[in-house]
């Protein structure tokens, strides 16, 4: 009703405002000849009073009195009568009016919607919101979801909704808050804890953190949940625990369905870690394909065992474009491309691994030994980054956590004792400020972000290198 009340009232303003000249008459109104006319005298009687006080003279008053005479002769020739006479005209005024009102309300039923209710404007953005959402807008789902999530903060379904929306955007931290919330309101169901701390551990870069870890444990625990038994295998391996978990994974994939969703990634770290531990693929995985063979080093039998290096480098190049995040891939493309004679190209491909693996020092001197036999390594680069021995990795394995974690220690506090003696190795610093974050050392890593500046104070671009990797890390500087 008020829409309406405010479209009649609109269109009697219009309506008022267009016959307004044709309502009221009888006025005598001067045309533009008179007025000019009338000027022109005003002018003749200024001119006069100018010459009477000798501002002018004689002969400028006769010369602008010519030209005023002249202007005032045009000015009447275009006299039309004098005057002009404003009549009313009812006729008209109710032809404007009959015109406005029609055309407005015919304008209206023909292109506006009057059976539809009034809509406040919350509503309208919602049902805005809503269409884009539909229409697979991610960050409109988000905002739709969040409105709904205050409205009611006790629906499971929206939180559970919005940690969805927000893990599909990449915003891990944002889907790990609203996980939190969906397991309070879930009473600690173990599916959803396990997305919970999924999500905490993506957004802690794909470490596993202690309190995901006892969340893992609790899904494991209650349900056998197969997400958890992934990650808690995963956080033994990133805890150097490598026999325990492949041992972890190989039962997972025992006991779960090859159409599983989690099994991709279940047997790409089953081959990358027979591949680490130098063990036989064969024996792991009996139905290994020749990709997983080729990336485990294991020899292929069979028609691909004929296939020359450069079959096997454009096959193992296929697989890392699917799978980026598989270092020994990276590792063995470089050993193909070294023996092809490729320098360049294996030495884009170490470059490729130390970029995905920029805050895994492990694997990092892995990658530096592989530069270093290929004599790919620079000779400050050789000097300085000593890595685990494979001697070492294998007695990594056999330790318990405790003295393999006094190891790796050991082998960090080695490495910041020599840059104390030889401090102007860059690439020492940046491996050892990666290690105590690795360690989870903040104090330790922001002392080696500080002694690593003052080393090169002089030197810009090391100093970018140093300030970037920080930044990456989370090291406050």
């Amino acid at each position: 009703m008020t829409l309406w009340l405010v479209l009649a009232g609109a269109a009697s303003l219009a309506t008022l405002w267009l016959v307004r000249p044709f309502l009221f008459g009888g006025r005598v109104e001067p045309n533009e000849a008179e007025h000019a006319i009338s000027i022109y005298r005003d002018q003749r009687d200024e001119l006069e009073r100018d010459s009477r006080s000798g501002l002018i003279s004689e002969s400028e008053r006769a010369a602008a009195e010519q030209e005023i005479e002249r202007r005032a002769l045009r000015a009447a020739r275009l006299l039309d009568g004098g005057i002009s006479v404003a009549r009313r005209a009812p006729l008209h005024a109710a032809l404007a009016a009959l015109l406005t009102v029609g055309g407005s309300f015919g304008l209206y039923g023909l292109l506006g919607a009057p059976e539809l209710s009034d809509q406040p404007l919350a509503a309208r953005q919602e049902a805005l919101l809503q269409r884009r959402a539909d229409a697979g807008d991610l960050q409109s789902r988000v905002m739709l979801l969040v409105e709904r999530t205050q409205e009611d903060p006790e629906s499971f379904e929206d939180w559970w909704l919005l940690a969805r929306a927000y893990a599909a955007l990449g915003d891990h931290a944002s889907a790990a808050d609203a996980y939190r919330r969906a397991a309070q309101l879930s009473d600690d169901e173990p599916s959803v804890l396990s997305a919970y701390a999924e999500a905490m551990t993506l957004a802690n870069g794909n470490k596993v953190p202690t309190a995901a870890k006892i969340i893992f444990t609790q899904a494991r625990d209650t349900a056998n949940d197969p997400r958890a038994r992934y990650y808690l295998a995963l956080a033994k391996a990133q805890a150097q625990d490598f026999a325990g978990a492949l041992e972890d994974w190989l039962a997972l994939r025992a006991d779960s369905t090859e159409d599983a969703p989690w099994m991709p990634m279940v047997r790409r770290d089953i081959v990358n870690m027979a591949r680490f531990l130098e063990l036989d693929l064969r024996s792991l995985l009996p139905d290994a394909s020749e990709a997983e063979l080729a990336r485990a080093g294991a020899p292929v039998e069979g028609p691909a065992a004929t296939s020359g290096p450069a079959e096997s480098i454009a096959a193992l190049e296929q697989a890392l474009q699917a799978e980026p995040k598989d270092w020994q891939g990276w590792i063995r493309l470089a050993q193909l491309q070294a023996e092809a004679g490729a320098e360049d190209r294996a030495r884009a491909a170490l470059a490729a691994a130390r970029e995905h693996y920029a805050g895994a020092p492990f694997v990092l001197a892995r990658i530096d030994e592989t530069a270093q036999a290929l004599g790919l390594a620079a000779p400050a680069q050789t000097a300085a980054r000593r890595g685990p021995s494979d001697e070492q990795i294998a007695a990594a394995a056999e330790m318990s956590e405790s003295d393999r974690n006094a190891m790796v220690r050991g082998m960090v506090d080695g490495l910041a004792g020599r840059l104390e003696a030889q401090p102007d190795d860059l690439e020492g610093w940046l491996m050892l400020i990666r290690s105590y974050a690795v360690l989870q050392d903040a104090e330790a890593a922001h002392e080696a972000v500080r002694k690593a500046k003052l080393a090169f104070a002089d030197t810009p671009e090391g100093l970018r290198e140093i300030t970037r990797l920080a930044d990456s890390l989370g090291v406050v500087q």
